[in-house]
């Protein structure tokens, strides 16, 4: 029997901007997708999805198949591993749950394609690395549909931990943490929501923003043009592109703060016996730059719910030293942290009408 399991994330910075180049700072959670296999005597996959009451084959011809839906991500995998020339000859029986909060931006999705492409990296005959992994995570997902996320979700659920991961560079650079950052409580709105379409339009906008005052000012950057230096123009142009350029210049230096901050306070968070004051500080600073980033999610970007602003709204109120919307928005999860403070901020959670669950900092996917 193979047992896997592929976490869920939070992302502590850089929430819709990934995919425009910018970097992110994200934390694997102990919420998980579970995939278990034992071998079959007949050619094929036999997948029961039973979070779903659905069950799927993939009869193992070794050649690619058609897709049977947009989101056809098992399938996708499948044809990812076929594409490198790697051919598959014993059958398996497989089933996958978890307990991810489903479509609520802590990415499940991208846990279970990990979980998968875990699953055939394992009994291939020529596995891939870790980053190879999660690349091939993003091909499966996102490229092979034209979705609009990038690497974050794929690298944490490959790599785990805290993780700094900036895509503006071709290679990817990644930075690390094997750190604990314990105090976190995510909360479910049950808010549905549309995940792919919510990203593709939010990018849409985004990218526009930045080509409207690149017209006017054609010396700007995104990655390295301040906000003080475009200030002047920003009334001629739309407010619909405007509170993007707004929103994503300021989360953009957010991030890099928080990532300074981070590592400003390394040492402590690595020892054992911990200075609880040096603690302190940090996660009081953490929760400063949280709650400025959430206010650009809210204000500028526009991703949040009446219902989410009040969950996060009630958390500081119960203490927490910071709170945000997890993922695509729109609905979905919040989460909220403080040392001390997990109790009242799980009654708060409750009492907006929101399911809390208590998370801690995980590894990466691995077999159990």
């Amino acid at each position: 029997m193979i047992r896997i399991k592929s976490p869920g994330r939070i992302c502590l910075f850089g929430e819709h901007q990934d995919y425009l180049g910018y970097p992110t700072i994200s934390m694997a959670i102990s919420k998980f997708i579970y995939l278990k296999a034992k071998k079959s005597n007949l050619k094929r996959f036999s997948i029961q999805l039973s979070d779903f009451n659905r069950d799927l084959e993939i009869p193992l011809k070794n050649r690619q198949l058609a897709y049977e839906s947009d989101r056809d991500y098992l399938l996708s995998g499948y044809n990812q591993f076929i594409r490198r020339g790697i051919k598959f000859q014993q059958g398996f029986d497989i089933e996958i749950n978890g307990d991810i909060p489903i479509n609520a931006g802590a990415a499940s999705s991208s846990a279970l394609v990990v979980a998968w492409l875990y699953f055939l990296n394992l009994i291939s005959n020529r596995p891939l690395n870790k980053r190879e992994l999660a690349l091939e995570g993003f091909n499966t997902e996102v490229k092979e549909f034209k979705e609009a996320g990038g690497y974050m979700d794929f690298y944490n659920a490959v790599f785990g931990h805290v993780l700094f991961l900036n895509s503006q560079k071709r290679n990817l650079h990644k930075r690390l943490y094997r750190i604990q950052l314990p105090g976190f409580i995510l909360g479910h709105s049950l808010q549905k929501k549309k995940t792919v379409e919510d990203l593709k339009r939010i990018k849409e906008d985004s990218l526009r923003a930045f080509e409207v005052v690149g017209e006017i000012l054609p010396q700007f950057n995104k990655f390295t043009t301040k906000l003080i230096d475009i200030k002047e123009h920003l009334e001629s142009i739309k407010e619909r592109y405007r509170k993007k350029i707004i929103g994503n210049l300021i989360n953009r230096d957010i991030t890099i703060r928080a990532k300074q901050h981070l590592e400003k306070y390394l040492h402590y968070l690595k020892e054992q016996n911990q200075n609880h004051n040096q603690i302190n500080q940090f996660y009081k600073k953490l929760g400063v730059l949280i709650n400025k980033h959430q206010a650009q999610l809210q204000h500028n970007i526009g991703i949040t719910t009446k219902k989410i602003d009040k969950m996060i709204r009630h958390c500081i109120d119960a203490g927490a030293l910071g709170a945000k919307i997890n993922g695509s928005g729109f609905g979905g999860t919040i989460f909220a942290f403080g040392i001390g403070q997990q109790k009242d901020i799980t009654r708060a959670i409750q009492q907006s009408a929101g399911i809390p669950y208590k998370i801690s900092t995980v590894a990466g996917v691995k077999t159990y």
